[in-house]
């Protein structure tokens, strides 16, 4: 617990630093795509999506289901206990309290297979989801003021509620942990009991690798705290990626890309139980992006100009930047943290 209590002041410290004393609304100004890199060219629309292919993993045939989002947790004392990540088709890693980290994990197909451990909802991840459509979220408990927040986006439509509140049945209560007690779900049984819309476009293409793209990458840690670390270990004998949270290697998870979105960070309004200030992980804007793929890291620049509309990630000229078919693990790094390549 006092270790805890230590990382939060200090990311408190680093959070606060890294947005500024501009207020809130300079706090979410995106940041200035990476030195060096010459600014993308207009790009009014992305190229077409193929018609018969999952658009979040651009492998077929197309989900008719509903998308399901399930909030994962990634604490040290869950690590042994999550499953079901390998199945989603869409991984995202986002800070919060104390220098943690957890998921947010996107299904199209409705793996029957459990999902877990379920954690509590954020108030970045009302913004971050929304570009699926109206999705069914689950989650198990949060912040009074966070659950209001994304009650009332339920109300207009934007996300659906799927959480351990609202459908108790599609949960199960596993294992008790000396930090929590673990909740699991299954996607296929939430996109029964609360179906939203299906996988529709939200900005990824897939396509080939063009012959001398990027630099050749071994492995590249993203350095999210002090606390953790994730590392992505390219495999040549599967053309994917095995993951890791510091020391351990996610079992069953094999992403065939990883993007490495550089994000600004401000502080929420909410705190943890411990009191701990949320971070808030700002995904409108633009900003620089490293795009893994077939063993290299292509340089690129992430686009979002508002909630309703997709993530795209284009190049210098302004293209849309191709990734393997197959899923995408997503890690929403602070741009004050290190990326590291080798």
């Amino acid at each position: 617990m006092k270790r805890h209590a230590l990382i939060a002041l200090f990311t408190v410290g680093v959070l606060t630093a890294a947005c500024g004393s501009g207020g809130h609304a300079s706090a979410r100004r995106a940041p200035s795509p990476t030195a060096g890199l010459p600014s993308p060219a207009p790009s009014p629309s992305p190229s077409p999506s193929p018609s018969d292919v999952d658009p979040l993993t651009g492998e077929g045939p197309r989900p008719t289901g509903s998308v399901v989002v399930v909030k994962v947790d990634n604490s040290g004392l869950a690590r042994q206990y999550q499953r079901g990540l390998g199945s989603a088709a869409i991984v995202y890693q986002e800070l919060v309290e104390a220098g943690e980290t957890r998921f947010a994990a996107v299904f199209t197909t409705g793996p029957s297979g459990e999902v877990g451990p379920v954690r509590s909802v954020r108030e970045t991840d009302i913004e971050l989801l929304r570009q699926y459509g109206d999705v069914p979220v689950a989650f198990s408990g949060g912040n009074t003021g966070v659950k209001a927040t994304f009650h009332a986006a339920v109300r207009a439509g934007y996300l659906r509620d799927a959480s351990y509140d609202a459908v108790p049945q599609d949960y199960r209560l596993g294992e008790r942990r000396a930090d929590a007690r673990n909740f699991f779900t299954s996607a296929s049984a939430l996109a029964a009991s609360r179906p939203g819309v299906a996988a529709r476009d939200i900005g990824l293409r897939f396509g080939p690798l063009a012959p001398g793209a990027g630099t050749p990458v071994a492995v590249a840690k993203a350095v999210f705290s002090s606390y953790v670390t994730a590392r992505a270990q390219y495999v040549p004998e599967t053309g994917h990626w095995a993951l890791f949270q510091d020391t351990h290697e996610m079992a069953g998870v094999g992403p065939a890309n990883v993007i490495v979105q550089r994000v600004p960070i401000r502080m929420s309004r909410y705190v943890d139980v411990l009191g701990n200030r949320t971070p808030y992980t700002v995904t409108i804007g633009t900003g620089p992006a490293t795009v893994l793929r077939d063993g290299v890291a292509i340089a690129a620049t992430w686009q979002r100009p508002t909630a309703a509309d997709g993530t795209r990630f284009v190049d210098a000229l302004g293209k849309d930047v191709l990734l393997r078919p197959g899923p995408t693990w997503v890690l929403l790094l602070p741009t004050s943290s290190s990326l590291s390549l080798g």
